[in-house]
């Protein structure tokens, strides 16, 4: 397997799971294959196959073409991996995730939360002021939450993440 294969069934399983790498891997040694073909040799059912299949479709990692049968009528999809560098699609999930990590840093930042400590609900300021600080789901009493820890992780994690994605775009 060759060094591109193996970053695709990587990004792969760390994405979508084991049956994830296993159809990547099952791809990367045949030029093409079909859902009740891929299903067939991996001996999971063909809707799971497709459902995998679509959810690595997403997120780029392989791609297909569509050909009608013309006995049947409908639609054959065949598919293979992407023609796309697997490092640029790393890194556009490490942006999008940097991004997320971002929005909840900043959701962190301008919220006070509060927790139950009898059904483990966690709310905002804005979602409890009209309870009372009862809490909505079992009327137990909330109490604040310290989130300077919280916050201090997403922080590293997000310094960390930049360092990654400007060691990537150095790289390449």
């Amino acid at each position: 397997m060759s060094g591109r294969h193996h970053i695709l069934v990587t990004l792969a399983k760390k994405i979508h799971g084991d049956l994830a790498g296993w159809i990547v891997e099952e791809l990367a040694s045949s030029i093409e294959a079909t859902d009740e073909q891929l299903a067939q040799k991996l001996g999971v059912d063909v809707n799971v196959i497709r459902r995998m299949l679509n959810e690595l479709y997403e997120s780029r990692l392989v791609m297909y073409r569509r050909v009608r049968d013309v006995e049947q009528g409908w639609y054959l999809y065949y598919w293979r991996l992407t023609d796309d560098d697997p490092i640029r699609i790393l890194k556009e999930r490490l942006r999008k995730t940097l991004s997320i990590l971002e929005r909840r840093l900043t959701h962190e930042d301008n919220s006070n939360f509060f927790i139950c400590p009898r059904c483990g609900g966690k709310f905002t300021f804005e979602e409890i002021a009209d309870y009372m600080f009862h809490c909505p789901r079992c009327d137990g009493i909330l109490e604040a939450v310290d989130n300077t820890k919280a916050k201090e992780k997403l922080r590293v994690m997000i310094e960390e993440l930049k360092n990654i994605i400007m060691g990537l775009d150095k790289s390449s």
